[in-house]
């Protein structure tokens, strides 16, 4: 998400995942202690911090992409290609309603 829309607080990080506000606090210290985001007072409210990706975490992140089709095609294998279509509409449905 961060890729995309740039730095943003840890509280829309949290809505947009759909997480905890502290799960989203430990999931930042972890990927700050292995240099993959930064956070920044965010100037406009000094209680909150900006998330901003960094080098390494584009890096990590792109590496990570590269991965993702190979992995989900592992998992779904059993499935006919109906079934997944099937499925990635179930799973939206029940996203847009929580």
């Amino acid at each position: 998400m961060l890729a995309a829309v740039g730095p943003c607080s840890q509280r829309t990080l949290s809505e947009e995942l759909r997480i905890d506000r502290s799960v989203m606090v430990g999931i930042a210290d972890d990927l700050e202690s292995h240099g993959y985001v930064r956070r920044e007072r965010d100037p406009g409210d000094r209680r909150a911090y900006a998330v901003t990706l960094t080098a390494a975490g584009k890096r990590a992140l792109t590496a990570a992409e590269r991965t993702v089709p190979a992995f989900l095609d592992r998992t779904f294998a059993a499935l006919t290609p109906r079934e997944r279509d099937q499925l990635t509409t179930l799973l939206g449905k029940l996203l847009a309603a929580s």
